[in-house]
């Protein structure tokens, strides 16, 4: 009962302005949250809440093709993903309207394969189907402005690539001219941005090798670990334009190793690694096979560096395709022998036939990172995770990666879980997002275990979850239920029956 007056005397005074609500202190006396004890909202049940509608930004040509306007339409978002790609096939199947055109002007745009949109460390991949071929070179990189502009709208969004089927593309005839990580460019005519893009190119009938380009380019660095790869843009000036070139100015950039992505492994001298120059081999078909040649020592050198040789050949096939006009597959040679598998404990086998490596195959590998809140001794700490590009925005598996605790790593650099043992995903049984309040219904059993936690341990376990996840939501406070019921007490330090003040500034402060 004190406990509930307590509440009541802080809502009262945080309504007359007599005391700061923006925070909370945590001590030896009971957290301060916020009241009614009698939730405004249902204690959800799954995740089907997560989803709400919103009015967005689309970025479409104007009927004089000179310049991006602006177009809102409702579309139906979730808080439980990344919304790229719904937006993305939104803004690729808007109509025309009385100003602006459909984006290819006739031709029907749409997206290739089953993962044509990925995201990490705040660049986003657009895989286009073929069809965009159809287009003339400006109004590909119209449309490519167009995708841009609408997706650098989203939070975290900096830079976008583009393939089509699977390859980058060439913006010029010959098909060696990058067309490079791209950024929205507010306020520039798209027909100045075009005249830029062509004033890069090798004037005609010249070799292309003989014209120095610099270029965005998108780098990928095996994460240390071995858990997969992560990326990080780059202005880089290569000598020429030929592919063997952009392939040789990519792998000395990722020589000097991630100059600002975090968990990223030391990368050797990979030029030094090498036994003979890139080798590009022109198909049939129009693609370009491109070839790398090592020292038979490669692995070992690898070992010693401390890189995983999975992400390590990762990084490679997702930083020379994704950038170098046309490359649909790529071999490696490890002394006179073609490289034809990879063994990764966290992906399992890779088989590549007749050592034909293709950019898909290695997608399992490409990883974005989260924040989460774990403790050392009485504090909470944030670490930085790598997960599954698909997974970080899911706050169901944030809160799963709680449970799990700290990884081997994690613990050996100080980190101790904020929830018992024994929890899984089985115990979330909902969550929703209602205004700015998170909602979290976890099992009966989750209440009984924290019950079991020393008492001084029971704010550490409430805020590493407030915090990682309501950070995570956007929210500005969360609400917990137990089965389908608010509890007031569990360990007898803590309401638990009020709503939690996502507060960030508890982070490196003693608790308890």
């Amino acid at each position: 009962m004190k406990k509930r007056i307590l509440c009541l005397m802080l809502a009262l005074a945080c309504a007359l302005g007599l005391t700061g609500c923006t925070s909370v202190e945590m001590g030896a006396a009971p957290a301060a949250t916020l009241p009614p004890a009698e939730s405004r909202f249902p204690a959800p049940s799954g995740d089907d809440r997560l989803t709400y509608t919103a009015k967005v930004p689309l970025y479409l040509p104007s009927l004089d093709g000179q310049r991006l306007l602006t177009q809102y339409i409702t579309l139906p978002l979730s808080h439980s993903q990344h919304n790229a790609d719904v937006i993305v096939r939104a803004l690729l199947g808007h109509t025309a309207t009385r100003e602006t055109q459909s984006l290819g002007n006739g031709v029907s745009l749409g997206l290739f394969s089953s993962r044509p949109v990925e995201i990490s460390s705040g660049i986003c991949t657009v895989n286009l189907a073929a069809t965009a071929l159809q287009l003339s070179q400006q109004e590909l990189y119209n449309a490519c402005a167009a995708i841009t502009a609408t997706l650098c709208e989203m939070d975290g969004v900096q830079y976008v690539n583009f393939l089509v089927a699977d390859q980058a593309v060439g913006m010029d005839i010959t098909g060696n001219l990058p067309l490079g990580s791209q950024t929205a460019r507010p306020g520039e005519e798209l027909t100045a941005l075009w005249e830029q893009m062509e004033a890069r190119r090798a004037p005609l009938g010249e070799n292309p090798a003989n014209t120095p380009v610099t270029a965005v380019a998108t780098l990928y660095f095996p994460l240390a670990g071995g858990s997969g790869i992560a990326c990080e843009t780059r202005t880089l000036t290569f000598a020429g334009q030929s592919p063997a070139q952009l392939a040789e100015g990519l792998i000395a950039a990722l020589s000097g190793g991630a100059q600002y992505l975090s968990g990223a492994s030391p990368m050797p001298d990979v030029t030094a690694l090498m036994s003979a120059p890139p080798q590009i081999t022109e198909l049939d078909d129009g693609g370009r096979m491109l070839s790398l040649y090592f020292h038979t020592g490669l692995e070992a050198s690898l070992r010693q560096a401390g890189v995983d040789m999975p992400s390590f050949i990762s990084g490679l096939v997702y930083t020379l395709s994704g950038f170098i006009p046309s490359v649909s597959s790529m071999r490696m040679y490890i002394g006179d022998t073609p490289l034809t598998s990879l063994y990764s404990a966290a992906h399992g086998n890779l088989i590549f036939q007749s050592g034909l490596m293709l950019r898909q195959q290695f997608a399992p590998y490409l990883m974005d990172q989260v924040t989460l809140c774990f403790s050392s001794g009485s504090k909470l700490k944030e670490v930085t995770r790598a997960l599954p590009f698909q997974q970080t925005h899911s706050l169901r598996a944030l809160l799963t990666e709680l449970m799990k605790g700290p990884t081997r790593q994690e613990l050996d650099m100080g980190y101790e879980p904020v929830l018992p043992d024994g929890l899984d995903e089985e115990d979330i049984l909902g969550l929703s997002l209602e205004g700015d309040t998170l909602l979290i219904n976890l099992s009966g059993r989750c209440a009984e275990l924290i019950r079991t936690q020393a008492a001084s341990w029971e704010q550490i376990v409430c805020y590493g979850m407030v915090n990682t996840l309501g950070q995570a939501a956007g929210a500005a406070r969360v609400r917990f239920f137990f089965d389908g019921q608010m509890l007031e007490e569990l360990g007898g330090t803590l309401y638990w029956a009020g709503e939690f003040l996502v507060n960030p500034s508890l982070i490196d402060k003693p608790l308890g």
